[in-house]
């Protein structure tokens, strides 16, 4: 699922951005003909559900790992487990409210001025913006939860912390100037999602389940066989 969402994802926005005009800061007009272009392509209508379809692949990916995977971590290592659902969820319930202002300014499209249809699509670029900083956190805690856990080894880790430190950065930063905000850290994250997620499902022995401990044995009983 985690595999489906970063695939949905990436496939929906190329196919439903696809033929529109992309800046860093579009203009009411370009907004509104960006909205009209979208709305008679079927296209970009297949790429918004697609999208929609990752998130919820992105949903049911969290109810796994908390329950497959997560959730037998060892002790010193459930903080990390638990922020890394914390943070999953947060960054699902931001990205599926950022869908609202786009829905509305689709809804309205003939009847919104170009400056309300700026905001409208300003709030949507926010709130993709402040997606990262939950994304980040939920990279670098899996990556945490999922060492801990023997799933990943210190390399895989290690990428991991690194790209949920830097986009934590990024994010701050690119909340006080959007338009020039680096998604940098936010797209390798989900590029390294999507190797985990390969790796569990090629593997997936390693994270169904702890390995059996040793058995013990009392060093003053002797087992007696005929």
């Amino acid at each position: 699922m985690g595999a489906a969402f970063v695939v949905l994802i990436f496939v929906g926005s190329g196919m439903s951005t696809a033929g529109t005009t992309q800046s860093g800061h579009l203009t009411g007009g370009q907004v509104l003909n960006n909205v009209a272009h979208q709305h008679a392509s079927g296209s970009a209508t297949v790429g918004f559900v697609l999208e929609i379809l990752g998130f919820v692949a992105f949903l049911l990916f969290l109810g796994w790992l908390t329950d497959g995977v997560l959730g037998r971590t060892p002790v010193g290592q459930r903080t990390a487990a638990g922020a890394a659902v914390a943070a999953g969820v947060s960054m699902l319930a931001i990205k599926l409210g950022s869908a609202a202002p786009i829905v509305a300014l689709n809804l309205d499209r003939h009847t919104l001025t170009p400056q309300l249809a700026q905001l409208l699509n300003d709030i949507n670029g926010a709130a993709f913006v402040i997606s990262w900083l939950p994304f980040a956190v939920f990279v670098g805690a899996l990556a945490s939860a999922l060492h801990g856990r023997g799933v990943v080894g210190r390399p895989t880790a290690f990428v991991g912390y690194v790209l949920g430190g830097v986009g934590v950065v990024l994010a701050l930063i690119g909340v006080r100037d959007i338009t020039n905000a680096a998604p940098v850290a936010f797209l390798l994250g989900t590029a390294w999602l999507l190797v985990v997620c390969v790796r569990l499902a090629v593997k997936p022995g390693n994270s169904g389940g702890m390995a059996a401990p040793a058995p013990s044995y009392d060093a003053n009983r002797v087992a007696v066989s005929a």
